[in-house]
């Protein structure tokens, strides 16, 4: 077996037999790797390192020293001792180097982008909302921070329109002010409904002009092929995709098991016990990991004993965690749609999917549905009833078009909810169904917790 595992300039690993440890690895930075944690109190026992794979072997990290005037990080291992269980190896090779050498590059990108945060947030915070995360997260910015900064921004132009066309004293500026009075205030009510969702809820959101921009810009290109959800940051749409996938759970040798996955466990994280089928599991959490662009998160259950009159005890199921926040969602749900479901009925069809999934689905929004659709239809109605009005009315073309397509939204959404189906309206766009607590809460409670792991991470 060789004693040299060279991957690249200044990257390699040696076996050092004989000497005070068993090898080492040498690295123009850091790895993910975690040295060995002694046990300080008898409540605190110590941490394993990680199991790293050296041809053949299996080597344990007992240290980390840094070597400032080489430019290099070492890291000495000791052969994995006999009798500890594994229960996380890494393969020392191109890949882990490679995705190291990535997260060093993305660390400079952010140093780079330090100096110029105050004009940068701003403007990244005009993007949609999953294009501002990604960006965010790529330049170290708080895409919440951007949001406010790019509200703010917007509305402090309007004034500054408005400010402009007041200290007009002759009549025709002051005419013109009149009649852009509404267009204004009508700009800069997006920019602070932004910065208000940011402010006090703590939402990202792009500003409308933009988003509607590059929407259009995106449909007139082909398509770039399927988004990988599991990667880095931590997206809204990242994260209902994510809470399709189960855990991925391993059985240990010493009979406990492994839950990692693409999400946070919330409350996972401190020692608590789980009851699953009439069987108590202790749980502690095992640090996460960055991987090719992924953070996976790894929980530890022991078996404890089995509760009297319970059904025989199982293994938990993939889908614990998951299923746990599926229903803390769907709580919140129906506590909102015992008085506003006719509202839900009109939002997006995957949020109707998610509101009224456990209710029977579209059969359960269904009175919501017709409910809704009638009203929209009635308001049509009343709005077309205006019609020709007087010569010169310049609310006309916009009574006809609004009422036209309120119309239009409600023998669409009726047939639809008479087919069986969801029926979203064709304003969804204007309701922000984002800031409700069953699509927020959640969300942002995993997304916090992922940013707060990323930091410790990438330290």
């Amino acid at each position: 077996m060789t004693d040299r595992f060279r991957v690249g300039e200044g990257e390699e690993a040696r076996l050092t037999p004989g000497a005070a440890c068993a090898a080492e690895i040498w690295s123009r930075g850091s790895l993910p790797l975690r040295a060995r944690v002694e046990s300080s109190h008898h409540a605190r026992p110590g941490f394993p390192g990680t199991a790293v794979v050296l041809g053949e072997k299996t080597y344990e990290v007992v240290s980390e020293t840094e070597l400032p005037e080489q430019g290099l990080v070492v890291y000495r291992l000791h052969e994995w001792p006999p009798g500890e269980v594994v229960r996380d190896r890494l393969t020392y090779g191109q890949s882990l180097v490679r995705a190291a050498q990535a997260q060093r590059e993305a660390n400079r990108d952010r140093e780079r982008a330090r100096p110029f945060r105050l004009l940068l947030y701003p403007l990244v915070g005009l993007l949609p909302e999953e294009q501002q995360e990604r960006l965010c997260d790529r330049l170290g910015l708080y895409a919440v921070h951007a949001t406010l900064a790019s509200g703010l921004f917007e509305s402090a132009l309007v004034l500054l329109a408005l400010t402009t066309l007041a200290r007009a004293g002759d009549p025709g500026r002051s005419i013109a002010l009149v009649s852009a009075l509404p267009g204004l205030v009508l700009l800069a009510i997006p920019g602070l409904g932004r910065a208000f969702g940011a402010a006090l809820l703590r939402e990202t959101a792009g500003s409308p002009p933009v988003v509607l921009a590059l929407a259009a810009l995106r449909a007139l290109r082909a398509p770039s092929g399927h988004v990988d959800r599991g990667l880095l940051p931590l997206t809204r749409a990242c994260f209902w995709e994510r809470l399709l996938r189960p855990d991925d759970v391993r059985e240990q040798a010493d009979g406990t098991l492994v839950f990692r996955g693409l999400l946070p466990h919330l409350g996972w994280d401190v020692p608590r016990r789980l009851l699953f089928a009439g069987h108590y599991w202790e749980v502690a959490a095992l640090p996460p990991a960055l991987h090719g662009g992924q953070l996976r998160y790894g929980y530890r259950l022991a078996a404890l004993g089995t509760v009297a009159g319970r059904p025989a005890p199982g293994l938990p199921p993939a889908t614990a965690y998951v299923d746990e926040v599926k229903d803390g969602v769907r709580r919140e749900w129906d506590g909102w749609n015992a008085g506003f479901a006719w509202l839900t009925s009109l939002f997006a069809a995957d949020v109707q999917e998610r509101a009224f999934a456990h209710r029977r689905g579209p059969a359960g929004a269904r009175r919501a549905t017709l409910a809704s659709a009638g009203a929209c239809g009635a308001l049509g109605l009343y709005l077309l009833s205006f019609l020709p009005g007087p010569p010169g009315d310049p609310l006309a073309p916009a009574a006809a078009f609004l009422g036209a397509g309120l119309l239009l939204d409600a023998a669409r959404r009726w047939g639809a909810a008479r087919a069986g189906r969801y029926a979203p309206s064709l304003f969804r766009f204007l309701l922000p169904s984002h800031l409700l607590r069953p699509e927020r809460l959640a969300y942002q409670a995993h997304r916090d917790a992922e940013r707060e792991a990323l930091a410790l991470v990438r330290r």
